[in-house]
């Protein structure tokens, strides 16, 4: 029923290609992100949960 009125969208097509690059861009951002990641802060946020509430939080005092 809505194809109809968006077939006569000009800008339909250019929100369509913005909508792809920003896709793109914050996938390749992410997946730079993870391969540059520390492997000890990781592992510290890997623990975190586990972590003892007691404890002092020298980690994330900064």
């Amino acid at each position: 029923m809505f194809s109809k009125y968006f077939i006569s969208v000009e800008w339909l097509n250019i929100f369509a290609i913005a909508t792809m690059i920003l896709f793109i861009i914050t996938f390749a951002v992410i997946v730079i992100w993870t391969f540059k990641i520390d492997k000890k802060k990781l592992e510290e946020y890997n623990n975190l949960p586990l972590e003892n509430k007691n404890s002092e939080n020298k980690k994330f005092s900064k």
